[in-house]
């Protein structure tokens, strides 16, 4: 009887044309789009699934405002929790819009969720630092319990948060500002900003900064260098171990200006107590053990590109998009064509790499595809959920159909896309 009740539903579904069958090569992943909010262009690693199961996410909207959406895992309902803007209390001031929440998200011990805001496109730099241009960056909390989001105000007048994340223990939203590349961060409960100085230049300004279970604060500068911040004394100081970056080079899809010498994205094992990230150049894999010796440990792992690309100068720039599994494996968005939105090089569907601590082996589990066969076009976020529900956050293809609207914020080499919260569950 149960397999005569599989089989007629595996014929129903395979009738109705609304289930892709993952071919060999590919991965299907579950998806969820944010309702009304078809014109968000971006997302760069503005994703947390928090203890409670609800995921957060920030939504780009370059030239208007950014939005914060949260998906709510056990009812299985997306919500808009508003226009960054609008929240921020400047809708009138006709100046530069709140436009993203362009870094991580961090949960507080009282349940909150904090951030710092960005701005988008910067009219072109011909306004910045004036009163026509961007007002800077707020610092903020959303409340689940009450659904509202608190505005701390203004952090830094004239720059966005570029890069951030925060510590529950000091209950601190550290930030890197941009284009000044300054690490600053917001004191929660003294309610009051602190401006510990110029880390990066705006054309490499770090894109993940790393907090260890010690409140330690840590980034990359520089040719791989590593800085570390101690909140006890605010002190910064440059460690002496380095990314196992690749010598920059003229790199075939790449604009020129693009950072190849830092960290991309950095991730904590509670239980190792240590990082794990990629760099930028080649995506080559890395472990940072900050607590080993007077400087810390650096040891390259291997490379999390799709395979082929190992040794090419044209392997795309690795992305955001990495997490630690449950099951003590770490998984990866990788791009197939240098990915980056409307700027990217080419549409190819992402893959989804995953590396086994334990064993070391990597496994290319194929080219990301929706339910109905549609590509993962790019990502530049992923976090696990207390479930071990891996989520992602990118560009998703969207298929014109014959008399009705395309619903998408742009296009990515000619295929429209929109944003769309992704996915996968490993067992």
């Amino acid at each position: 009887m149960n397999f005569r009740r599989i089989l007629w539903s595996a014929l129903f579904f395979l009738a109705s044309g609304t289930v892709f069958a993952a071919q060999p090569g590919s991965v299907r992943i579950d998806h969820r789009v944010f309702p009304n909010l078809e014109e968000m262009d971006g997302n760069w690693a503005a994703l947390l699934a928090a203890s409670d199961g609800k995921v957060y996410v920030g939504l780009a909207n370059h030239g208007g405002g950014g939005h914060l959406a949260w998906y709510d895992a056990k009812t299985d309902t997306m919500h808009d929790a508003g226009n960054l803007t609008e929240l921020s209390g400047e809708s009138a001031l006709r100046r530069g819009p709140q436009s993203k929440i362009h870094a991580k998200f961090g949960e507080g011990k009282d349940g909150r969720i904090y951030f710092g805001t960005h701005g988008g496109l910067w009219w072109n730099y011909a306004r910045f630092a004036s009163k026509e241009g961007y007002p800077g960056a707020h610092w903020m909390a959303f409340d689940p319990k009450t659904g509202r989001v608190e505005d701390f105000g203004l952090g830094v007048p004239n720059e966005g948060i570029n890069t951030g994340a925060y510590d529950p223990l000091f209950n601190r939203i550290y930030g890197l500002t941009h284009p000044r590349g300054h690490l600053v961060y917001y004191d929660v409960t003294a309610r009051k900003t602190v401006d510990l100085g110029r880390i990066n230049n705006w054309e490499s300004i770090c894109r993940t900064l790393g907090i260890d279970d010690q409140g330690n604060v840590y980034g990359s500068f520089g040719e791989g260098q590593i800085f570390k911040c101690d909140p006890r004394s605010d002190t910064v100081r440059e460690l002496e171990v380095r990314v196992p970056i690749r010598q920059k080079g003229i790199s075939l899809g790449r604009d020129y200006d693009k950072s190849e010498t830092a960290w991309r994205t950095v991730v904590w094992d509670r239980s190792a107590k240590k990082f794990y990230g990629v760099e930028e150049s080649a995506t080559n894999l890395f472990s940072f053990d900050p607590h080993a010796g007077r400087d810390g440990e650096v040891r390259r792992l291997g490379q999390l590109s799709i395979p082929g690309f190992e040794d090419r100068r044209d392997v795309p720039y690795a992305t955001l998009s990495l997490t630690l599994g449950h099951d003590g494996k770490l998984y990866y968005g990788a791009a197939a064509k240098e990915f980056d939105y409307e700027g990217s090089a080419g549409a190819a569907a992402s893959h989804l790499i995953t590396y086994d601590l334990a064993t070391g082996r990597k496994q290319d589990l194929g080219e990301m595809l929706l339910e109905d066969g549609s590509r993962v076009l790019g990502t530049n976020a992923a976090d696990t959920g207390p479930d071990g529900t891996i989520y992602l956050v990118g560009a998703i293809e969207v298929r014109p159909h014959a008399g009705a609207p395309v619903l998408a914020a742009g296009k990515v080499a000619g295929v429209p896309y929109r944003l769309a919260l992704l996915m996968f569950r490993p067992h």
